[in-house]
């Protein structure tokens, strides 16, 4: 009821000034059913029939029941669509549905059909279009068409929802590599493209680093003031000037100075700091604590905050680690240089950074996953503790690999004679005392064969480098050189000679992108610290990282799909505060260690 009262100035009312109570009955519209648009529209000619149809199907679409939509459109008479819109829509609903069932590939067919009316139409429905097909080539992981798309559809929309669109323009046009955005920068003739490609290419050419990134995006907003992008900035890169205004002055670096690692890691961490202060850049006063011969780490913890440190790094050891998880009340954030496997720290102010061994070791399975092994043999060392490296890379590996539905087969273990656990590995023995139970059997002497068991797809391989170099040989002398072998990054030193690690060739393995790569701040690592095995590069890559982190640590919170090109692995913030590191593969070709093709 709509009550309706007329107000006077006095301050009671007579029966005569009472006021009028009016009910006012809703007026009922009432919609017609999609089952009753279907059935009316067997009952009147075929043109009208089709808008009749059109309108069932697109609310049948609309409320989930795709197999209904579908049947309404395929009632449709052909020829029956009167005007181009009609078309228009019979064809954007029909791309819609197959979005819907995850058939991209169909979807943009439906809009490819010769009779589709590109020219004619509406501006709804060129947001529809554009807006299939960008979907569409998303799922397709064509991302620069997809981003070509969102582009093409900014105009038709709202600045609200533009707002959104830059953001998945932006996510697309991240995935293209800076020398192909090179390329279509200087060759685009629509400035709205050439404007997102220079912006994307701001982004990915200083992704390392924040202030000159920072810049160049000032530069960009000069030369682009009437872009769509500089009117509205994607997300990640407005995020990006709020992490420099806020970005902490002063930082703690916890580290144990006594140790080689320690040293290693704050070396690194510093080159990163003093490369970024002579290129102009901002950088932040770095207080430095050793950790050495701390029993808790707390109390010093406690003093950096005291002493102005806005921010603090390390510690490093995993007993220092597990004594701040426990601390409901950290004060500031802190990157801790290691982790606890499985546990969410108490204060969400904790972040954990770590070389895992249980993090590479996963990623290996997931690998072999990808590639299409199921059955696998693990071939571990001997009499390793439970704390071992090796030992946690082992469960780590067995656990992920079954919890993808893999099988492990067989888990064997080697100590200095390779060739007698491999032969059991591969039940050797068995083939030959078939072979003798033969020859027995015949009374006479056979030629046999020898063959391995035929049960797994590859080996799982934990060894260092030396008894890796005699291992790896006796796999493809003992019948099973068509097996793959992955590995723990362990088997490559990075002091052996080329024709020592020969014998590896072929051999797969996660490893830092450090490693790998010929760039300028590797060659003036290499120069700062010229002698280091493979293990000191890692750490090293660990220690520049650690740098380049402190002031993205918001940027990693902001979205689950966020991730930072590093230099020890692709860098994405996951369960626990676990700042994990996706490794780039790698394998040995020719005695030298290649990225993996």
């Amino acid at each position: 009821m709509l009550g309706v009262v007329a107000c006077t100035n006095t301050g009671s009312l007579d029966a005569a000034n009472k006021p009028s109570v009016v009910d006012v009955a809703p007026t009922v519209v009432k919609t017609a059913t999609p089952s009753e648009l279907i059935a009316k529209a067997g009952t009147v000619t075929p043109i009208e029939g089709a808008a009749l149809l059109l309108q069932a199907a697109t609310l049948l679409k609309d409320s989930g029941d795709l197999t209904g939509a579908s049947a309404a459109l395929q009632r449709i008479f052909p020829g029956s669509l009167s005007t181009p819109a009609q078309v228009a829509d019979a064809a954007l609903l029909n791309a819609e549905i197959a979005l819907a069932r995850n058939l991209p590939t169909e979807a943009l067919n439906a809009l490819q059909q010769p009779n589709f009316p590109l020219n004619a139409l509406t501006p709804p429905q060129q947001i529809r279009y554009h807006q299939v097909r960008a979907r569409a080539q998303e799922a397709n992981k064509a991302f620069l068409v997809s981003a070509l798309e969102r582009i093409a559809l900014d105009p038709l929309l709202t600045p609200s929802e533009q707002r959104d669109n830059h953001s998945l323009i932006w996510q697309a046009l991240v995935t293209v590599p800076v020398a192909q955005l090179q390329n279509l920068s200087a060759s685009a003739t629509n400035n709205d493209v050439r404007g997102w490609y220079d912006l994307a290419l701001v982004a990915q050419s200083y992704s390392y680093d924040l202030d000159r990134q920072l810049l160049e995006l000032q530069r960009w907003r000069n030369i682009w003031a009437t872009h769509p992008a500089a009117t509205v900035l994607p997300p990640q890169m407005e995020l990006l000037e709020t992490l420099a205004r806020e970005s902490p002055r002063q930082i703690a670096l916890l580290l144990p100075l006594g140790t080689n690692a320690g040293v290693v890691v704050r070396d690194a961490f510093m080159s990163a700091y003093f490369s970024l202060q002579e290129q102009g850049g901002q950088v932040p006063h770095i207080k430095l604590y050793d950790t050495s011969n701390l029993q808790d780490i707390r109390p010093l913890h406690q003093q950096a905050r005291a002493e102005g440190a806005q921010l603090i790094i390390g510690p490093l050891t995993k007993d220092h680690v597990a004594q701040l998880h426990g601390e409901l009340e950290l004060g500031v954030p802190t990157l801790a240089l290691n982790n606890i496997e499985g546990q969410n720290p108490s204060s969400p102010l904790l972040y954990q950074f770590a070389l895992s061994p249980e993090d590479e070791a996963r990623q290996v399975a997931e690998h072999a996953w990808a590639e299409g092994f199921r059955h696998t043999a693990i071939f571990a060392p001997a009499d390793n503790a439970p704390t071992d490296v090796f030992t946690r890379k082992r469960d780590a590996f067995r656990k992920a690999w079954e919890s993808l539905g893999g099988k492990v087969v067989t888990i064997d273990e080697y100590s200095d004679n390779y060739t007698d656990s491999i032969s059991d590995l591969l039940r050797l023995s068995e083939s030959k005392a078939r072979a003798a139970r033969l020859q027995s059997l015949l009374g006479r002497s056979l030629v046999a064969e020898q063959r391995r068991r035929q049960d797994i797809d590859f080996i799982y391989l934990l060894s260092q480098a030396a008894p890796a170099r005699q291992i790896v040989p006796s796999f493809s002398y003992l019948y099973a050189g068509d097996l793959p072998i992955y590995a723990t990054q362990e088997i490559f030193s990075g002091t052996a000679s080329q024709t020592d690690d020969r014998d590896l060739n072929g051999v797969i393995f996660g490893e830092s992108p450090w490693l790998l790569s010929a760039t300028p701040e590797l060659a003036q690592a290499r120069r700062l610290f010229p002698a280091g095995n493979a293990q000191t590069r890692r750490l090293q890559a660990f220690g520049i990282d650690a740098f380049r982190l402190y002031p993205r640590l918001r940027l990693l919170e902001s979205g689950p799909n966020i991730q930072i090109p590093g230099a020890s692995g692709t860098l994405k913030l996951a369960a626990q505060h676990n700042i994990v590191r996706q490794l780039s593969w790698a394998t040995i070709n020719d005695g030298l260690l290649r990225a993996k093709r």
